[in-house]
């Protein structure tokens, strides 16, 4: 059946000019400082030259491979990008007998493309990407974007003498909304659920310490009689088993407070989200279907006078607005001990 629905993960990109000229800049005497204000403009040339017709992937031997590319449509300073990948698929081919008449089979192989979707809204102000989270890049559209990152940079540099980041969007989910959300929004389900208890007289007490669930009281004291500096607690699910991961169950949801309030841990590992731990930064994930790009590449607009993928940037633009990059993401604070 035709994938029809995909999720996208939002990332935002700035310039900044190069750390190091490359020997074509400077042997052009290309200075960068002069078109960082029109970083943007540089940057939507590489897509109107056809320069990204071809990408390189380099594998972890150093190993190059070239990837045709497609830009399918452009409105504006919005545009889809197909960005394939390279795959060698293999199966075994009957090949004949031996001398004893038993059935000989050869290895074969043949180069598949699959890609996915990139949609890059390059509007003054805007600066987003959106990456389509495809199995044709093992499900990590960070894959792809440090694919493009590397060739992006390599293309501007020479130019331009400009360099660009690209950093997922990221923002702290809700303990309860994030279950929530990966449960019923996702079709996801937990394998396992993890507690950690600190002991009592080995951290500094919060106001958030008074534990009010027997049950609670009593894995607690199990620590601090074993004087040992913490405690796990681990509970493992199968797909069936979700129903009782929620604020109803109220020492599961002590649990939660407890380990909120007082930096303890929780570890939640899902089928296909993997690990969340609580406080976390999640990454923003937007869904797109398939005829909104099918839509937006015959040039249809609303009754706004946009196209549907115009407005739905507008949309994620505005939701993320308070949302962090990658690289400020906050460490996770260390619990302290007396």
């Amino acid at each position: 059946m035709e994938k029809t629905k995909s999720l996208y993960a939002i990332y935002k990109y700035d310039f900044h000019k190069a750390i190091e000229r490359t020997i074509q800049a400077g042997a052009d005497g290309v200075d960068g400082k002069k078109y960082v204000k029109v970083a943007q403009t540089c940057f939507a040339s590489l897509f109107d030259e056809n320069t990204i017709d071809h990408l390189t992937k380099v594998n972890k031997k150093g190993e190059a491979t070239r990837l045709p590319n497609d830009v399918i449509a452009k409105v504006g300073d919005i545009f889809i990008w197909r960005v394939n990948n390279s795959q060698m698929k293999e199966w075994w081919r009957r090949s004949g007998k031996d001398n004893k008449g038993i059935d000989k089979y050869e290895r074969q192989e043949i180069e598949s493309n699959p890609f996915c979707y990139v949609l890059i809204d390059n509007r003054p102000g805007i600066c987003l990407m959106a990456i389509e989270k495809s199995t044709a890049w093992g499900s990590n559209p960070d894959l792809v974007r440090d694919m493009m990152l590397y060739n992006f940079n390599s293309m501007l540099a020479d130019k331009f003498d400009l360099e660009m980041r690209i950093e997922a969007r990221m923002n702290p989910k809700d303990i309860w909304e994030f279950v929530h959300e990966r449960l019923y929004e996702h079709d996801d389900y937990i394998r396992k659920v993890s507690f950690v208890f600190q002991n009592p007289k080995k951290v500094n007490k919060t106001n958030g310490m008074e534990v009010k669930s027997s049950r609670l009281k009593a894995m607690q004291k199990t620590v601090e009689i074993s004087d040992a500096l913490k405690g796990f607690f681990t509970m493992e699910f199968d797909k069936y088993s979700n129903g009782k991961i929620s604020q109803e169950n109220k020492d599961m949801a002590e649990m939660v407070r407890l380990c909120g309030e007082n930096g303890y841990d929780i570890i939640i590992t899902f089928k296909e989200f993997k690990t969340y731990r609580i406080n976390d930064y999640v990454r923003a994930y937007y869904p797109m279907t398939l005829d909104v790009l099918q839509r937006f590449s015959i040039g249809i607009h609303t009754i706004n006078d946009k196209t549907e993928l115009e407005e739905w940037f507008d949309l994620v633009d505005e939701q993320t607005k308070e949302y962090v990059n990658e690289s400020e993401v906050p460490k996770r604070r260390n619990k302290s001990c007396k």
